[in-house]
């Protein structure tokens, strides 16, 4: 699942590459692989392609850096986690790695790690095997484009506010002195070419940049989720899950991917049905090409380029054996401050698996995924927080207590008012925007939901009885109203 300002032009692009994860993580699933595989490898595909927020390709950090961020969690709810690690090739494997030496006790009654951040991560990446990469080893043509026009549109702001308060910089420069500062050989910006990508105009004395006709200004990626493809487990954006009674896998992509498992399965990159069941969701979702007649009604959609690219890729998964798994990966946003750790690396915040309960009688189990703007997504714990709505159906009122809803109210009052009306997300200066994909597997199927008030949500599914995954874009109408949809897969009696 990845949530982003998609352009109409890149939107067939995108569509093409949650379906490869899609395939990728159904292939998995019906070979009898378990649903972390499957959440893995259509992670891993959706990384290594660099028209995505994560891994190759992923937006720079300030300093021209990649840093990554990517969590995957299993069907008891254990996760593994990786926060700004550089030079590892797929952040989503090191994640499960960490997972799985948690499990392995260390001597003198150490407790194993299963989150690490920075240069202990890139470290521990390495002596467990994992492919490392030269500094600028993920860093990709449109990556170092769009980051060199960051740097000019910040360059060109410091120079107006430079003017505006002349003191505040000098005391900023004479503190500059006293500040840590990388070591010159560890900054990957020096790898960076900095010869100008296109020719200006005469330009500021402080940065070169084209003051008369200045550069139009980028939307900086926000910490959010995209939907792309993803593995066979989750329902909604991406991953593929899967119902035991049916045995079919299920394969959702966008950025995150739903899939049930290898008994049967269902793959979708938005919302549709293995059994037949038709695909839900509003009026404002539309397929994965380009719409001419929305480009017309969005006449600076020509404008807009690569440089929207700005959110987290997910998926969730169903194995066989009826387990669930769900994973997330993301490059965060661009320009950002180095170590800045964003929702895809949290555990409840970008990722969350509700386990079943033994004694439940239904066999409920819910993950969810979320994309947005991470440090919102954080202070609502937008992840444990969906998941939990969508496990007991409910919503909640005012005044603090709940009501009994479907699902579709759960999602909707959870973005609504958990979300939008949330005091922290209120009193920020940024807005909020969010986008949650959520699967909820039963002993009557698979059923996965989607919702966001950003302006687009692609996603992409597949079941075992799919021959070929299914890709929407969905669009809403602006205005903060908020875009749902979903697909279910009934399990076969």
């Amino acid at each position: 699942m990845e949530m982003r300002e998609l352009t109409f032009k890149y939107a067939k692009t995108f569509g093409l590459t949650a379906n490869s994860a899609c395939k990728a993580a159904m292939g998995i699933l019906k070979s009898g692989g378990s649903a972390l595989d499957a959440v893995e490898m259509a992670i891993i595909v959706m990384e290594d392609d660099e028209m995505t927020n994560a891994g190759y390709g992923s937006n720079l950090t300030i300093e021209g850096a990649v840093e990554c961020d990517a969590t995957i969690v299993d069907h008891h709810g254990r996760s593994g986690a990786a926060g700004a690690v550089s030079q590892v090739k797929n952040p989503i494997s090191l994640a499960r790695m960490l997972l799985e030496t948690s499990a392995k006790p260390l001597t003198c009654h150490r407790v194993p790690p299963s989150f690490l951040v920075g240069e202990g991560a890139t470290d521990f990446a390495y002596e467990q095997g994992l492919v490392i990469l030269p500094p600028d080893g993920l860093i990709s043509r449109f990556s170092k484009e769009r980051w060199h026009r960051w740097l000019q549109d910040l360059e060109a702001a410091e120079l107006v506010e430079r003017k505006r308060d002349p003191s505040r910089f000098r005391m900023e420069e004479d503190r500059a002195s006293f500040l840590r500062r990388p070591m010159l050989n560890r900054n990957p910006a020096r790898l960076i070419d900095n010869t100008r990508l296109r020719p200006h105009l005469p330009s500021s004395p402080f940065t070169g940049v084209d003051l008369l006709n200045p550069l139009p200004r980028l939307q900086a990626p926000v910490g959010g989720q995209s939907i792309a493809p993803a593995p066979p487990a989750m329902a909604s954006n991406h991953g593929h899950g899967m119902c035991p009674a049916s045995g079919q896998p299920m394969d959702v992509a966008g950025g995150q991917s739903i899939a049930p498992a290898p008994e049967q399965g269902m793959a979708a990159s938005a919302n549709t049905h293995a059994d037949g069941a038709t695909f839900r969701a509003n009026p404002t979702t539309a397929p994965c090409a380009p719409d001419t007649t929305s480009m017309h009604a969005h006449p600076d959609a020509a404008d807009e380029d690569e440089d929207m690219i700005s959110d987290t890729v997910g998926a969730i998964a169903v194995d066989c054996y009826g387990n669930i798994a769900a994973g997330s990966s993301s490059g965060g946003i661009g320009a950002k401050h180095r170590g800045r750790i964003g929702p895809a690396a949290l555990v409840g915040i970008g990722t969350y698996v509700i386990p079943v309960d033994t004694s439940d009688p239904e066999q409920v189990s819910v993950a969810s995924i979320t994309s947005g703007t991470g440090e919102h997504i954080a202070t609502t714990m937008a992840a444990q927080t969906s998941a939990a709505r969508l496990y007991y159906c409910q919503k909640k009122r005012k005044d603090g207590t709940f009501e009994n809803v479907s699902e579709d109210e759960a999602m909707n009052a959870t973005i609504a008012t958990e979300f939008m009306e949330h005091p922290g997300v209120k009193a920020s200066p940024c807005g909020g925007a969010i986008g949650i994909l959520t699967v909820k597997k039963t002993k009557d199927g698979i059923f996965f939901y989607f919702g966001h008030n950003s302006d687009s949500f692609a996603l992409a599914s597949m079941s075992s009885e799919d021959r070929k995954p299914l890709s929407v874009m969905s669009r809403n109408q602006g205005n903060s109203t908020i875009a749902q949809g979903g697909r279910a897969y009934r399990a076969r009696r």
